[in-house]
């Protein structure tokens, strides 16, 4: 491997290296090291100074290692017999009088000194860059290392003058594409630097078999906000306030609303968001899958499509608290692509995922129709799924289904609302009350007995939502009635499902065709209902003085 001009490992710098270790390369790397700084210390003032012409009279020396070992800081941590073992890497402090910047590597002047070295000692080759749209020095080699420290894929490559990476089109790799020396480091630097500030990067593998994957970054051409695509809107760090505002209804889309453009107020209405997605398919050659470019008010229109249309019941936990909260938001990325697939899913699957949900975010577009059919058929099989996922398996389904429904009917202005629609009269959202009703009934019998199993209307729930009306016949008169019994206030569920009952067409509730999303929703809303109603009855029996009534 090539030296680096200035500072480098050990191995490279320190002349005496040898005496400590052994190894075939160590001359070879030091005379390559040697050569370089050589040719720039001695090269004319142009391109050289006092400090770097002083870190090679000191370098000559070949004392290094030697000086180092008996500094106290080094000599703390390790012996001459394990030199080798630590991997020290050198950068230069040199004093020079009337100069308050001793540390080189911070240095602009000498990061200056170095581009002109290179630009008249190394760059012969020069041509018309298609990014300047100037003659200057062409890079022969690109930078890697763009969204980790051991990333070797490149964005530009072109060493493969056997196979068919151009040839075929052009002749040489130059027709296919010039670009400037200084302008492909700045242009990596600026992205590397980007994606370790407010990137996203995930990850396939385990262990050592560990690699960098998709990787998003999203920023502005002239603020420092930092625009959030993969976040859930609760993530986006709302005020306690702010949070007492997510209530079911309207209030909670404005508050919505009303939050993204505090957010994004503080980019100038002319500035420009730029969104860009990165994938490696093999180790060396990495490809931009997403770019685009936005003006400020297209953006936000575009955000607030997916956070308010997406939004629906959502349940958190705050660090070091064991609580569950409640709000309403959109969910992330992530958080779908678990509900679709389950919540051990693969790396692969969870990067595909996500890759697929990113034009829907940025472009308004459904999100693709097999993701909210697994999101679904997972959300209608409870019974297989953990107690523990089954609330945010069933408000992600839920949220990707109401998004969705407004896509697909956008023209007519038709939406759901997040909570309970006593007058809607759709068959597959009947259905869904119904079916709720039938397992708060159960729960509040098996809650008296102490028992935690399974209802039948969970068990019964996907069978249900491929035969929904033999289905509830089977359930209400030979599962639900036992359980009536048990009921003081058992008039109050029969009079809700009769008028359930009323509001649908008779023959849409005699055919046993098979339910839409639609049904969870109402199937949610209405258990969210009995919820909040169930709270609300708590509060006031805490408001009164303590008696002997029973909270059926």
């Amino acid at each position: 491997m090539s030296p680096y001009p200035f500072c480098d490992k050990l191995e490279y710098v320190a002349g005496d290296y040898k005496k400590y270790c052994s190894g075939k390369k160590l001359e070879k790397k030091h005379s390559a090291f040697m050569k370089l700084l050589e040719e720039w210390a001695q090269s004319d003032s142009a391109c050289s100074n006092k400090k770097i012409k002083s870190v090679y009279s000191y370098v000559k020396k070949g004392t290094l290692g030697e000086d180092l070992l008996k500094s106290k800081s080094v000599a703390e941590i390790c012996t001459p017999a394990d030199i080798e073992t630590h991997n020290f890497f050198i950068r230069w402090e040199v004093e020079i009088s009337g100069d308050n910047k001793p540390q080189t590597w911070d240095d602009s002047e000498i990061q200056q000194l170095w581009i002109d070295f290179y630009s008249n000692h190394f760059s012969n080759k020069k041509g018309f860059c298609y990014v300047s749209g100037k003659t200057e020095p062409i890079a022969e080699l690109h930078p890697k290392k763009i969204r980790t420290s051991g990333d070797s894929a490149k964005l530009i490559s072109s060493n493969d003058d056997h196979n068919y990476t151009f040839r075929g089109r052009f002749l040489d790799a130059d027709q296919a594409c010039q670009v400037g020396m200084a302008v492909s480091v700045k242009a990596h630097s600026a992205l590397r630097w980007l994606i370790e500030k407010q990137g996203v990067v995930y990850y396939t593998g385990e262990g050592i078999k560990k690699k960098p994957s998709l990787t998003i970054v999203a920023w502005c051409s002239a603020s420092d906000v930092e625009p959030q695509l993969l976040k859930s809107t609760n993530a986006l760090g709302w005020d306690e306030d702010d949070e007492e505002k997510y209530t079911p209804g309207e209030s909670s889309a404005n508050a919505i609303k009303n939050r993204l453009r505090g957010y994004y107020g503080k980019i100038p209405e002319d500035d420009k968001i730029l969104i860009m997605g990165l994938n490696a398919a093999t180790t060396g050659r990495m490809s931009i899958l997403l770019y685009r470019e936005f003006i400020k008010s297209d953006f936000c229109e575009a955000q607030e499509n997916w956070h308010e249309h997406l939004a629906w019941f959502y349940t958190y936990w705050k660090k070091d608290q064991n609580v569950p909260y409640h709000t309403i938001s959109a969910p992330s990325p992530v958080e779908i692509a678990k509900a679709a697939y389950g919540g051990h899913l693969s790396d692969n699957v969870k990067v595909m995922t996500i890759q697929r949900l990113l034009p829907c975010i940025i472009d308004k577009s459904p999100i693709p129709f097999d993701i909210e059919r697994l999101c679904f058929d997972r959300a209608s099989r409870l019974e297989t799924i953990s107690k523990n996922e089954r609330e945010k398996t069933l408000e992600t389904a839920c949220a990707v289904i109401r998004y969705n429904l407004y896509m697909r009917n956008k023209e007519k202005k038709e939406d759901y609302k997040v909570g309970l629609e006593e007058d809607r009269k759709n068959r597959d959202y009947l259905y869904g009350r119904l079916l709720a009703v039938a397992d708060r009934v159960e729960s509040l019998v098996l809650h008296g007995r102490g028992e935690t199993r399974d209802t039948n209307a969970v068990r019964y729930m996907q069978r249900f939502a491929k035969y929904p009306c033999s289905t509830w016949e089977f359930l209400y008169v030979e599962k639900l009635q036992p359980y009536f019994s048990q009921l003081k206030n058992r008039g109050q569920f029969e009079a809700l499902i009769q008028k359930i009952s009323g509001l649908f067409d008779h023959d849409e509730f005699v055919s046993d065709k098979a339910l839409s999303g639609e049904f969870l929703l109402g199937y949610h809303c209405q258990q969210k209902a009995f919820w909040e109603s169930k709270a609300k009855l708590k509060a006031v029996k805490q408001s009164k003085p303590i008696n002997d009534e029973k909270d059926d």
